[in-house]
Formats: structure tokens, C-alpha cells, sequence
């Protein structure tokens, strides 16, 4: 991502010059301060945008190590209360799974996906290109 870059005076006057010279090195300097003070302000905005990104990301980062940790740590899963967020491990096809509100869960989270969310990418795409397979050989 490019920024704004702030220009630099063309001219900055000097005590040690001639009077005629400090004259318009003054005048061309003065003249110079709206132009820096608008692309200071354009560098700012450009900066705090940029801020807001990395903070986004920084939080998706966060909740995607989240995401893993508790994958990583889940317990198996047995019919009973669960909070949002909450991982398991389903005993049916021993992928994990992560609780997508507070509810009491009576079905292994394999086969309960209006309360489960599959943490597998890998199982999402798998179950993915077989529903495309299908729809695929329905069309054509």
C-alpha cells in the first residue's frame, strides 16, 4: 500500500541570504504550506486506514489461533449443554467442531450442522465438490 508522501519545501529561507533573495524564498515557502498541510492530512487518513486494516486482521489472526487452539484441545462429543464456541470432537467421523450458539445438543455435531460449525476446511471442501458432482451429473 502506497502513502502519501508529504512534499518538501522547494525553498526555505535563510537568515544569510540577500534580502531580495529571503524575500522570495519566504513568499515561496509560505505558499508551499497549504499544499504540505492537505497532503499531511491525506497521509494521516491513509495511515489511520491502514491501522484499521492491520487491527482487522490482527483480530482475525487472534480468533483464527482461537479457532485452533480449542480444535486442538476439544473433548469428545456426548449428548449435553454446550456454549457458543465450544469445540468437540464427533465421534462419527472424529473431525472437530465448534458450537454455534448456546443449545443443548442431542446430536453428534456430523450430522447437526444448523448448530455446528465444521472447523475441517479440508471435510468442507471434500463435502463441497461432492454436492457440485451432484449437481453437475443432475445438469449435464
Amino acid at each position: 500500500m502506497s502513502v502519501t508522501q508529504v512534499p518538501a519545501f522547494t525553498k526555505v529561507p535563510s537568515r544569510s541570504d540577500t534580502p531580495d533573495t529571503f524575500s522570495a524564498d519566504v513568499d515561496s515557502f509560505l505558499s508551499e504550506i497549504p499544499d504540505r498541510a492537505f497532503a499531511s492530512n491525506q497521509q494521516a487518513q491513509e495511515v489511520n486506514a491502514a491501522a484499521e486494516q492491520v487491527a482487522t486482521q490482527a483480530a482475525a489472526v487472534a480468533e483464527a489461533s482461537a479457532a485452533f487452539e480449542s480444535g486442538v484441545n476439544a473433548d469428545r462429543w456426548a449428548a449435553g449443554d454446550y456454549s457458543d464456541g465450544d469445540a468437540v470432537w464427533s465421534p462419527t467421523d472424529g473431525l472437530t467442531y465448534r458450537a454455534k450458539a448456546d443449545f443443548t445438543s442431542a446430536i453428534d455435531p456430523a450430522a447437526d450442522p444448523a448448530n455446528w460449525h465444521n472447523l475441517n476446511p479440508v471435510a468442507q471442501a471434500k463435502d463441497e465438490m461432492a454436492r457440485l458432482a451432484l449437481v453437475f451429473a443432475a445438469n449435464f
